[in-house]
């Protein structure tokens, strides 16, 4: 099982308390509660009666930011740190693109995507790894195939790649980093293989 100390769960309500004030954060009571906690939350500013909208693509975790980029041919990435020691710099990549001309047509771009991890290696090389069913683990398995992920089809097994998203970093080999805060992005002109990240 996920371990709840790293989303504020303790016995000591990690020094805040919530479940004294509200009792869905008792999780003796709850258990899955904190599995509502840790995703991104959308809201249109030029919209003020517009509902918020969470968008769970993009995995859960301590978010800590999502800087955007959108290269040439309007692809658009988000690059995210996850605000834990250990845990990982992250990066979603829309899978339809950016329109510039259109407010409303890019209103479910973070719907659907894929979510990738940093690994970086002793060379100063790396690469993003899909956080994917099909995503081969150091364990040799595929994400699917990991007692952590398992479900009925692809679809659940994303679901729970998604809603486990630290456990998926741990499982492909990540690197681990100390609380990835701010993200920031600068594109160069040929797009997505030329973009440098900086992250705090």
């Amino acid at each position: 099982e996920e371990n709840f100390n790293g989303y504020g769960v303790s016995v000591t309500g990690f020094g805040y308390r919530w479940h004294e004030t509200d009792p869905r954060f008792d999780v003796s009571s709850n258990p899955l509660e904190p599995n509502l906690q840790g995703w991104v939350v959308e809201i249109d500013p030029m919209n003020p009666s517009a509902a918020p909208i969470k968008r769970t693509a993009l995995g859960r975790f301590k978010h800590e930011s999502a800087q955007y980029v959108v290269d040439a041919q309007n692809n658009i990435a988000f690059y995210m740190g996850d605000d834990e020691r250990s845990e990982y710099i992250y990066k979603f990549v829309c899978e339809g693109k950016y329109n510039p001309t259109n407010r409303a047509a890019n209103r479910n771009l973070l719907d659907s995507g894929v979510l990738y991890v940093a690994r970086f290696d002793a060379n100063l090389s790396g690469q993003w790894i899909a956080l994917l069913p099909g995503t081969v683990g150091v364990d040799g398995k595929a994400l699917r195939d990991n007692p952590n992920f398992m479900g009925a089809n692809d679809a659940e097994v994303l679901a729970k790649i998604l809603i486990k998203t630290r456990m998926a970093a741990d499982a492909v080999g990540a690197t681990m980093m100390d609380r990835p805060e701010w993200t920031g992005a600068r594109p160069r002109i040929k797009g997505f293989q030329e973009i440098e990240v900086y992250c705090t």
